[in-house]
């Protein structure tokens, strides 16, 4: 149950940045945006670790091959980041830009089939290819009406 929670709490989190990078944040430049997001997530990531040595917690932290992997994460994360709020600054439209996130769980998903050598199974290539159509559907159905 605990992941669905926390699943379900950065869905709400996620959700609210979207629209207030629409609706605020779009005119403003994408790097000095995220420089804004990193100067608050670095002492809140602080805070956390704080409470749970506080508290007595098990910290693991990666170490070994894991540290590179780490740090790689956190460079795709600053991409990740920069061409997401990219996309608001050109121009992008609250149900464009999340529409396109939605194929995110099918391209994690072959992904990891190509990390971990296996292959999907009929059922979700029919799968990947209906969040494909339906994300087309939906943008297709946000453009403006020709007159």
């Amino acid at each position: 149950m605990k992941p669905i929670v926390f699943a379900f709490a950065a869905m709400i989190f996620y959700a609210s940045q979207n629209v207030m990078l629409e609706q605020k944040l779009s005119k403003y430049t994408a790097i000095v945006t995220l420089v804004y997001f990193y100067l608050a997530m670095l002492p809140l990531a602080l805070i956390g670790l704080s409470y749970l040595k506080i508290t007595h917690q098990q910290v693991v932290v990666p170490s070994g091959s894991n540290i590179l992997i780490a740090l790689a994460v956190g460079a795709m994360f600053f991409f990740a980041d920069t061409f997401y709020v990219s996309a608001y600054a050109a121009g992008g439209t609250l149900i464009t830009v999340t529409t396109i996130t939605l194929v995110f769980p099918a391209v994690a998903s072959l992904m990891k089939y190509c990390w971990v050598s296996g292959m999907p199974n009929r059922y979700q290539i029919i799968g990947y290819a209906l969040a494909a159509l339906g994300v087309i559907t939906v943008i297709k159905g946000s453009l403006p009406a020709k007159p």
